[in-house]
């Protein structure tokens, strides 16, 4: 039996993230979240878990059921570590991508000017912490085949490649993610604002 329940239904990403955290910050040790979308499922489970807790997911009519467990402190400390260290390897250079062309002005040019950009961060001997794709920036990584290349050659180099689940979920393009992985808008928000050097397409 959970100590404390959640009905996130009909709220828009991130607040079934943030109240989940409030409650997690608060001391409750077993929560039940109800969600109504997937992306809200998959965001809140993502956080839990990287925050030290059991997640089970159940689907209900209309939606989903999470069964969130803190563990015990031992477990919270290593979690705690592995944070610290994830966000030490994202220290650095940030890049957001928020359109799938740079620039206004010539569509042609503008998407000409993105696939360039991404070979050349392919090509340089440097490359990103992280690169945060949201709005028609997400389909660069769904629609594009040459610019998933580029994304993927950089995702083996080590760069988190964030696309934003709003976005996907807007143009309909979340099954087609063929480079990074989904992120929620808690997320990107603490990446961007501790991000050492902040690029912005």
């Amino acid at each position: 039996m959970a100590d404390f329940e959640l009905d996130c239904r009909g709220l828009v990403c991130p607040e079934p993230v943030i109240r989940t955290k409030r409650a997690l910050a608060e001391g409750k040790k077993s929560l039940k979240i109800t969600v109504d979308n997937e992306t809200a499922r998959d965001n809140v489970s993502r956080f839990a878990r990287t925050s030290g807790c059991a997640v089970d997911v159940s689907e209900i009519e209309g939606g989903f059921v999470l069964s969130v467990t803190k563990a015990g402190a031992a477990a919270d400390e290593s979690v705690a570590v592995k944070a610290d260290e994830k966000r030490a390897r994202r220290s650095g250079s940030v890049i957001l991508v928020t359109a799938d062309e740079i620039g206004k002005g010539e569509r042609e040019l503008g998407t000409t000017l993105m696939k360039s950009f991404l070979y050349a961060c392919v090509e340089a001997d440097e490359v990103p912490a992280t690169m945060i794709f949201m709005n028609s920036g997400v389909r660069l990584v769904t629609e594009n085949d040459e610019t998933i290349t580029h994304l993927k050659t950089l995702e083996d180099r080590g760069v988190d490649i964030i696309a934003c689940g709003t976005c996907l979920d807007y143009y309909s393009l979340k099954e087609r993610l063929a480079a990074g992985r989904v992120g929620n808008m808690y997320e990107i928000q603490t990446t961007l604002i501790g991000a050492d050097n902040l690029v912005a397409l």
